[in-house]
C-alpha cells in the first residue's frame, strides 16, 4: 500500500482539528499548550508533505527541497518556545497552586 499525500494531508488535518478541540474544551494551561503543540505538528506535516511533491521536476530535476530545512529549524524553534511555556506554567502552579486558565486571567495586571 502506497501513502499518498492525500493521506498524509488527512492525517494533519485529523491532528489539526484534535489540537483545535483540545484548547477549545480544556483550562488546564499545560493540556492547552500541548494542543498548540500539535496544531504546530500538523502545520509542519503539511508543509513536509507540500515541500516534497515535485512540481516542475523535469525542468529542474536537482533543485534541492527546502521545506525539510525549514520544518527541522521551527521543530527546534517550538522545542524551545513549548519549554519557557512549561516552565512559565510550573512557576505559576507553584505560585497559585493551579494552572486553571480561567483564574489565572484574573491576575493580570
Amino acid at each position: 500500500m502506497m501513502l499518498t499525500a492525500g493521506m498524509f494531508l488527512s492525517i494533519s488535518f485529523i491532528m489539526l482539528a484534535i489540537g483545535i478541540y483540545g484548547i477549545v474544551s480544556r483550562r488546564n494551561m499545560v493540556r492547552m499548550l500541548l494542543s498548540a503543540e500539535v496544531i504546530f505538528n500538523a502545520a509542519l506535516l503539511t508543509l513536509l508533505i507540500l515541500s516534497s511533491i515535485p512540481i516542475h521536476a523535469a525542468t529542474q530535476p536537482d533543485k534541492p527541497a527546502i521545506g525539510g530545512a525549514i520544518a527541522l529549524l521551527a521543530i527546534g524553534i517550538a522545542a524551545a518556545e513549548i519549554g519557557v511555556a512549561i516552565s512559565i506554567a510550573i512557576l505559576l502552579f507553584q505560585i497559585k497552586q493551579h494552572v486553571d486558565v480561567y483564574e489565572l486571567r484574573k491576575f493580570r495586571g
